[in-house]
């Protein structure tokens, strides 16, 4: 905190379960990566989206609100691209593993935490930008 700057309010315990959770879904997927590494479709996309879920989890525990949006625009994208794809309820079924189900589960409670009246007036509060 910067002399002179008020204090800044506690942390929801919404947004710390939050970055926990997506914290944890970038660890299931690099340990699903270390021990089930015939379960990983791109060893490139794996390395990619372990670094954006664990950059989300820093940004949301950091109180950089654009996390939020930022998590909705790769549901969208994620979206898109399955409704893109060829075969979309095939190809979905055929390619989900355990790991893929837990990630997901935790992304969308982490997301729907950080979208709580509590989180977003914390948000609001800029913890982030005095940094």
């Amino acid at each position: 905190m910067r002399p002179g700057s008020a204090a800044q309010p506690a942390r929801p315990a919404s947004v710390a379960t939050a970055a926990g959770l997506l914290l944890g879904a970038a660890l299931v997927l690099a340990l699903g990566w270390l021990f089930w590494p015939e379960q990983v479709l791109s060893n490139g996309a794996r390395v990619f989206f372990v670094m954006l879920w664990g950059t989300f989890a820093y940004a949301a525990f950091r109180g950089f609100g654009w996390v939020r949006f930022a998590i909705a625009a790769t549901f969208v994208a994620s979206l898109w691209g399955a409704w893109n794809s060829n075969a979309l309820g095939r190809g979905l079924i055929a390619h989900a593993t355990a790991q893929d189900v837990a990630c997901l589960t935790m992304q969308v409670a982490a997301f729907l935490l950080l979208w709580l009246p509590a989180a977003g007036r914390w948000f609001a509060a800029s913890p982030g930008r005095e940094d």
